[in-house]
């Protein structure tokens, strides 16, 4: 088989916040009369998604935390209501009956395996997704195999950098046309329940919970602007510090998938920079991010 087959088609920071799924109604209230820009910024998404075909989705899951191991979701198909523990009041009776990437998933098993990194591939038929995939499928989805993969909370980021090689590799090798959507906020420190915001327009960043957070959250967008993602991960200890979602799993494995310290893809923000519950929260996208890789 080409090892060359696959490809990385198109990856993206993606916001999933469940104020995004309350009634247009109930975002434009707490947007002072106007919506949240996000809204809107799935539909961007999805024409830049449009444009290059892919047959594949990863979703790398910020609210999907495993343990001792990194784990994908091989299952052949997905089909269930989902109902949030976290949030039942928006986010509840969600169907949801869409197709896996098995194929894929075993191939991302012979990789690890060849590389000594320890990979399981979930199949138990009652196994869930969490709402970090289900909210994505509404606004996103159009039929595409869709594998999930989750945040091992004892990895660091050269493990999450790994597993991401593991990922593109296993991609290359299946012909696959994928996109990488890592899905979580920027900073993740929600404000207290008493908080008073300091903006009417709930979705404005002076409503970040901690203002340092807002102007870390800037300067990663600007580095992700301009290609500079090896600057990015070397500030992996401040983004842990501002408490991005998921350990900052989600960008670090879709980044290693990229080409890591040598990816210089350039990112188009496809939103506004946007609060919500004290949270960093923005659309990027990165179009053919694996052709865009330093020397």
């Amino acid at each position: 088989m080409d090892s060359f087959m696959g490809q990385i088609v198109g990856a993206a920071i993606v916001s999933h916040h469940p104020g995004l799924f309350r009634s247009s109604e109930v975002r434009i209230e707490m947007g002072h009369g106007r919506d949240t820009d996000l809204v809107e910024g799935f539909k961007r998404l999805r024409c830049r998604m449009d444009a290059v075909r892919p047959d594949t989705l990863v979703i790398f899951d910020t609210h999907w935390f495993t343990s001792g191991r990194h784990v994908i979701a091989g299952a052949a198909h997905f089909k269930g209501t989902y109902t949030s523990n976290e949030m039942p009041w928006i986010l509840h009776d969600i169907a949801y009956d869409y197709p896996g990437a098995p194929a894929l998933a075993v191939e991302i098993g012979c990789v690890a395996a060849e590389r000594q990194l320890p990979v399981e591939n979930a199949i138990n038929p009652h196994m869930r997704p969490e709402y970090p995939t289900v909210n994505l499928l509404g606004p996103l989805w159009r039929g595409e195999r869709v594998l999930s993969v989750g945040i091992c909370q004892n990895a660091r980021a050269p493990h999450f950098l790994q597993m991401g090689e593991v990922i593109g590799e296993a991609i290359r090798r299946t012909g696959s046309r994928a996109v990488l959507l890592a899905s979580g906020a920027l900073s993740h420190r929600m404000v207290d329940l008493d908080f008073q915001p300091r903006h009417p327009r709930w979705w404005d960043p002076q409503n970040i919970s901690d203002p340092q957070h807002a102007v870390l959250d800037r300067q990663v967008i600007d580095c992700w602007t301009r290609g500079e993602h090896a600057a990015v991960i070397d500030r992996y200890p401040e983004l842990r510090a501002a408490a991005y979602e998921g350990l900052c799993g989600h960008y670090l494995q879709m980044v290693g998938a990229m080409g890591g310290r040598a990816c210089a893809a350039r990112g188009e923000q496809l939103s506004e920079y946007e609060n919500a519950m004290g949270t960093g929260n923005v659309h990027m996208w990165f179009e053919n991010p694996a052709t865009e890789v330093t020397t």
